[in-house]
């Protein structure tokens, strides 16, 4: 579920060459078909890396989103006034460019955003995997709000169920051609280590890896749960959040959670967020930065028995504004979904190295422990 927080921001940024850290180093597989590729960080809003479509490859900056299951890029029928700068394809440029009958005007639709995309199918290049005759949309009527934003696309990595009819995910075709080592990929997002301004754009700020999971990205061993079944999201239960040593005397006894690394912040329950900011000595997501060092050093989740702890430079955030401003807010928010889950996003996953395992669509599990900072 990709969600846009705070993207509308008036700046330029000057695109760099992608450039992948860490190639050389140990994969927990046996052969080479691991696909990796590289990730910028904008603002600390959102991650995304460099992906190619077509013969001759065209590249684009997308979302690797596990909160949604399709992929699209703008074509050169996207609106030339956008915020940013966009790569658009060229379907007329491609040697293996295959429109799909009967499948235009195919609505694809987010928590915030939405798209008008013809289904096609082309070559998709994932981090040195070739992916042939992969389905995506072409995508021509942004709403407002893509309108607004940085990257060019969207490559969803939910489980299939999420997928719009009749087409082919990235994670299926993967599994259909057999091209990784292992059924997973893994994330890595680097923690800020600097203040940022708004419309900063930082390289290799972490890594999303097909096929395997690097050893230099995680300590100790990984927490595997099951996800929950039906839903299509990385889904599963978790029970206690700890604010300090303190239980916060909520997700008892338990309570759902799905890893979404298409939104920014951690997004829990009205009356369950509420209590959270409590016991941090607030009652709203913004703050006065002369407070940022008296909140608790961490704060963690109980999640297969083990606690996942994340710190308050994951859950509360220091920046600049444009007017040079410094600023101060929280990275738990309120959820308007009107459900009782929460959605562990970035904030979470800067801190969380996660692993995501589909050797069986069918039982798919998620793994998770401490990220190498």
């Amino acid at each position: 579920m990709f969600t846009f927080k705070s993207f509308f921001l008036t700046v330029t940024i000057i695109f760099c060459a992608l450039q992948k850290s860490d190639s050389s180093a140990s994969f927990t597989t046996k052969n080479i078909n691991v696909g990796v590729v590289s990730l910028r960080n904008f603002g600390d809003l959102i991650f995304y890396g460099e992906v190619s479509v077509g013969t001759p490859p065209q590249k684009f900056n997308v979302v690797f989103d596990t909160g949604s299951s399709n992929f699209w890029v703008p074509s050169t029928r996207w609106p030339t006034k956008t915020m940013f700068r966009h790569q658009k394809f060229n379907a007329k440029a491609s040697k293996t460019y295959f429109p799909v009958p009967d499948r235009h005007d195919e609505s694809i639709e987010y928590e915030a955003g939405a798209l008008k995309g013809n289904l096609s199918r082309d070559n998709l290049m994932l981090g040195g995997v070739m992916l042939e005759a992969q389905d995506f949309f072409v995508g021509f009527k942004p709403d407002s709000h893509l309108i607004e934003v940085k990257f060019d696309g969207i490559l969803g990595l939910a489980l299939p169920s999420l997928k719009i009819a009749g087409t082919k995910t990235v994670l299926e075709n993967l599994v259909e051609k057999n091209l990784i080592s292992q059924r997973i990929f893994s994330i890595r997002m680097k923690t800020s280590r600097k203040r940022k301004r708004a419309g900063d754009e930082v390289q290799n700020a972490g890594q999303i890896t097909f096929g395997g999971l690097n050893k230099r990205h995680f300590r100790g061993e990984h927490v595997y749960v099951p996800v929950l079944s039906g839903t299509g999201f990385w889904k599963f239960s978790m029970s206690q959040i700890y604010v300090g040593a303190h239980d916060v005397d909520v997700c008892i006894p338990q309570c759902f959670a799905f890893v979404d690394s298409g939104t920014t912040d951690i997004y829990g329950p009205k009356e369950q967020i509420k209590k959270i900011y409590e016991e941090l000595g607030t009652n709203k997501k913004d703050f006065a930065c002369s407070e940022f060092k008296k909140l608790p050093a961490m704060i963690s989740f109980l999640i297969g028995g083990k606690r996942l702890f994340i710190n308050r430079n994951n859950y509360a955030y220091e920046y600049t504004d444009t007017k040079d401003a410094k600023r101060c807010a929280l990275r738990l928010v309120t959820s308007d979904t009107g459900t009782d889950t929460w959605i562990l996003g970035m904030a979470f996953m800067q801190a969380i190295h996660t692993v995501f395992d589909f050797q069986d669509f069918n039982r798919p599990k998620i793994g998770f422990a401490e990220a190498v900072p």
